[in-house]
Parts: C-alpha cells; structure tokens; sequence
C-alpha cells in the first residue's frame, strides 16, 4: 500500500506500508462479519467480493506466521494443514496457508477460546469443520448433483448390513455415555 502525504498541492513523501497479517485477518472477519449482517444482496455480495480481493493480494502464510496468528505451535499448524484444517496454497515452498482459510480456522478458535470450559464444544467443532471439508469435495457435489436429478442406484445387500453395523456401533456408544 502507497500513502501519499501532502501539505496542500506539495508533496511532502511518499510512504510505503504494509499490512501485517493479523490486521489482513482481522479485516478478512470484519468483512465476512458485515456481509452476513448485511440485508441487500448487492451490498453482500459487493462485501464478499472485497473480502476475496483482499486475500488475493496476500501471497499466503507462512507456518510460523500462522503459528503466532493462531497461538499454536508450528507442529500444531502442519498437522492442521495435513488433515484439511488449514488449507495450503498449492506449489508454495516452504508450505504457505491461504489467508481465508487461516481467518475461518481463527474465528473457530477464538470461539473455542470463548468457550473452553465447555467440553464438548471443541469436539463439535472439530467435526465441523472435518464435515464441511468433506462436503466441498467435487466428488460430494457431483453426487448431490444426481441425486438432485434423481440418478440414484439402490443399495446392495452389503451395503446395508454394513450401514446397519455402523449404526448399532453408534447406538450402542451414545447409551454407555
């Protein structure tokens, strides 16, 4: 980013700042925040758009930047990228994290962070975010897709006992807790 300083119509210098990574996070939740709360889908989808350019302009993080903008340990951060928590950008060494993945795994950590005594929540969340990973495949959407269109094959024999044997293994979990 380039600030100019001027004293009336004379330029007094030119200034070059940069954001750091905490205040493009920041600023990435800010915007999400605002285009949820926002009623016209114009002003929205103008926000999301902003939102998006803004992450753009960042070439990722680096695993030790990531590290302090989360307050977890480098180990931590690399075995969140391995799992799909973090999202790495592709072809990048070392290893960088795309900056709105890093503000989606922030806003769930600080609302962990808000909620640490409640046990279970950060279970929750784990599974969350796990799920909604799975869910972004393109195999998943193809599939909503024909299911969707009503391209659907019954299920087999095989299919249905073991459906039923993981179903009984939840049941029987869920009674002894």
């Amino acid at each position: 980013m380039c600030l100019r300083i001027q004293d009336g119509f004379r330029r007094v210098g030119v200034f070059f700042a940069s954001m750091s990574l905490v205040e493009v996070v920041d600023d990435l939740l800010t915007l999400e925040e605002l285009a949820a709360h926002e009623d016209d889908p114009d002003r929205r989808r103008s926000l999301e758009v902003v939102r998006g350019h803004l992450a753009e302009r960042d070439r990722g993080a680096k695993v030790s930047e990531v590290a302090k903008v989360l307050g977890l340990s480098q180990p931590t951060v690399r075995a969140w990228i391995e799992s799909g928590l973090l999202e790495p950008i592709a072809r990048t060494t070392p290893v960088r994290v795309d900056v709105l993945s890093l503000a989606d795994v922030k806003r769930a950590l600080d609302l962990i962070r808000r909620h640490k005594n409640d046990k279970r929540l950060l279970a929750d969340v784990m599974r969350l975010v796990r799920d909604r990973a799975a869910l972004a495949g393109e195999d998943v959407h193809a599939g909503l897709e024909d299911l969707a269109a009503g391209r659907t094959v019954p299920l087999g024999d095989d299919l249905l006992a073991e459906i039923a044997a993981v179903e009984a293994r939840g049941k029987r979990r869920s009674r002894s807790s």
